[in-house]
């Protein structure tokens, strides 16, 4: 199937984040044919399927050949170049270009066991013993930052072949970039406090190397040494520079696999990304629907399969969340590596900041594979499903009442249609209430004009939501009978709660939390309330459409009381009408300004009679005074 065909590749395009990362498309058989990097996946892997020739020729027999396209987010351009580059090393690719050498990043190595260890740049890692720092991922800064080291500490950069055959130092050691260890008499352990420090700098702590850098540029300008002065600058230029680098691209010195996880009701998805040399080497992404498993359990079980099926096992396995069997995943997967392996849920620091970033691809990939058309369906199926319906409520609408001191009742009604609030649909209705208030004979109202008129024009709603409990749903159902209906179905939903702490825990000193009512669902015909979980997509749905119903009747309760308050000082004056009030108010901006004006500039500037511009003035010195 051509990829302009295929429906569901078109939807997870669409659905792709817009954040700056890593793209993988791959044929129906599964293969990598092409990986890329982009500052927005949405906007770079569209442009692949528009109309538009971007004049790359195997552009055609790529997009032909697509048949799914994953992703990895990262955090910034430069970490998805370095991505980039790995995941082409590591899957060779068709579309991706490649080159013949196949070279690596520049790896620092230096042999800890020689007398007089030297910095060594190296493309790979080998099981010698060594000490590795790195990879880079920018050869010309690495090399720059070793000038800067070479120029500040002196150890050798001979080879051991060149120190064991010298009879006198060299031309480095006259120009104080070297020691001379290999002539010269040189205490080891100052040898070794150079290398720490060399060692430090390329580790990215360089702050106290920038300090003496910037100690020495401010003495090379006060004694006008400019040349001196400008090579100091140079260097502190490079350091911030590579320290940046190394900070955004970098995640510590060793390995590390990070567990995401992100969940929507009983749908989950878990990234894994795997650190190595510090740097972001892969991503694994594994999705789970219809599980009512907690967190715990689904990272636990995941856990078990992932390095059961032969994966690498790290030093170090970052999660989202405490497993009660943390101690014995520990010494399991210890064994298994033949080293120490530690599980922990990182609070700070790099670590944690590896861990929100995969729990951000979790979330994207979220996202992509259940894309939100596929999420409208779920959800009204899962509410079907929960509340018992004979057929999908697509259109729900809800019920609300609002009042202030038993004065200026209002009724809202708000409507969703496939989980969007239709906002043209919404109705406020003005209540009278005498005295006390009476939410049931409100309810009654509301729900009878609404249904009245739903009949007449045949606009019913699948499902109508009483915000209350049993007895307002009680009311709502006896006025649909008296119209003679059975339509819409109803249910209530009742607002958790939270009760106060029992007397005798609080006399007795305990810690007893308050007592909690969840969200609770009354349908026709039943006493007892449904409770759903915390988690249910279907719950989040009612939550969200009940709350909006309460945010518009709040609001136009307050209008309605705005609005009478600010009628009721220019309107109760006989003879002005809503033109004149406003000719007044646009002339005179307050009713402050109206009352202390002179007579004949109010009648004058707007237009009246002397004799009705007196009365007003009169009026509101009155109403002032009373």
């Amino acid at each position: 199937m051509a990829a302009s065909e295929n429906s569901e590749l078109r939807e997870r395009i669409r659905a792709l984040p817009t954040l700056p990362g890593v793209y993988l498309m791959k044929s129906a058989e599964g293969d990598i044919l092409y990986v890329g990097k982009a500052i927005n996946l949405r906007s770079r892997v569209s442009s692949y399927f528009g109309s538009s020739d971007d004049g790359r020729y195997h552009l055609p027999y790529l997009v032909e050949k697509v048949a799914s396209v994953d992703t990895v987010v990262t955090e910034g351009e430069r970490q998805a170049l370095v991505l980039e580059n790995d995941l082409i090393k590591k899957y060779k690719p068709r579309y991706n270009i490649r080159l013949k050498d196949d070279k690596a990043h520049l790896i620092v190595r230096i042999d800890m066991s020689h007398q007089w260890p030297r910095l060594e740049l190296v493309r790979r890692v080998d099981d010698d013993g060594a000490t590795y720092i790195g990879p880079f991922a920018f050869g010309y800064e690495l090399r720059t930052m070793l000038e800067v080291i070479k120029r500040s500490i002196p150890l050798r950069t001979c080879s051991n072949n060149v120190i064991y055959n010298r009879v006198r130092p060299c031309l480095e050691y006259q120009i104080k970039r070297c020691s001379g260890p290999c002539c010269l008499e040189v205490d080891p352990e100052e040898y070794r406090a150079w290398l720490d420090q060399a060692i430090s700098v390329l580790k990215g702590k360089t702050d106290a190397v920038i300090k003496e850098v910037a100690f020495d540029l401010e003495k090379a300008s006060e004694e006008l040494r400019f040349e001196d002065a400008a090579r100091h600058r140079d260097r502190i230029d490079i350091l911030k520079r590579v320290r940046d680098e190394k900070s955004e691209v970098r995640f510590g010195e060793g390995m590390m696999d990070a567990v995401g996880i992100y969940r929507e009701g009983n749908n989950v998805e878990i990234s894994v990304l795997r650190v190595r040399l510090g740097r972001l080497f892969d991503s694994k992404t594994f999705g789970f629907s219809d599980t009512e498993l907690p967190t715990e359990e689904i990272v636990s079980s995941m856990l078990s399969q992932f390095y059961a099926s032969g994966a690498e096992i790290p030093p170090t396995i970052l999660l989202p969340c405490e497993l009660e069997d943390r101690f014995a995943r520990e010494e399991l997967y210890s064994e298994l590596r033949g080293g120490s392996v530690e599980v922990r849920v990182p609070q700070r620091g790099v670590k944690a900041r590896l861990l929100s970033l995969a729990e951000d691809n979790a979330k994207e990939n979220f996202e992509a594979r259940f894309s939100s058309l596929d999420k409208t369906d779920r959800v009204l199926e899962a509410l079907k499903v929960e509340l018992e319906l004979e057929q999908v409520p697509r259109v729900i609408e809800c019920v609300d009442i609002s009042h202030f001191q038993g004065g200026e009742t209002v009724g809202s009604l708000v409507c969703f249609r496939d989980m969007k609030p239709q906002k043209s649909a919404y109705r406020a209705y003005n209540l009278t209430q005498e005295g006390k208030p009476d939410d049931f004979a409100s309810m009654r109202e509301v729900v009878g004009r609404r249904i009245s008129r739903g009949i007449e024009e045949n606009t019913l709603p699948d499902l109508l939501v009483i915000d209350g409990g049993a007895g307002q749903l009680s009311q709502a159902i006896s006025v649909r009978k008296e119209l003679g209906s059975s339509l819409p179905v109803m249910i209530g939903l009742a607002k958790k709660r939270t009760g106060a702490v029992p007397y005798r825990a609080v006399i007795s000193g305990s810690k007893a939390a308050a007592v909690k009512k969840p969200e609770r669902i009354y349908r026709e015909g039943s006493s007892v309330p449904i409770l759903l979980s915390e988690r249910s997509e279907a719950l989040h749905l009612l939550e969200r459409i009940r709350n909006e119903a309460h945010r518009f009747a709040i609001t136009t309760h307050r209008k309605k009381r705005s609005k009478r308050v600010f009628r009721s000082v220019l309107d109760e004056i006989p003879g002005v009408g809503k033109v004149r009030r406003l000719s007044m108010l646009k002339e005179f901006r307050t009713v402050d300004a109206i009352r202390n004006a002179d007579a004949e500039d109010l009648s004058n500037r707007c237009r009246m009679p002397l004799s009705l511009a007196e009365r007003i003035i009169t009026q509101l010195n009155k109403k002032t005074e009373g």
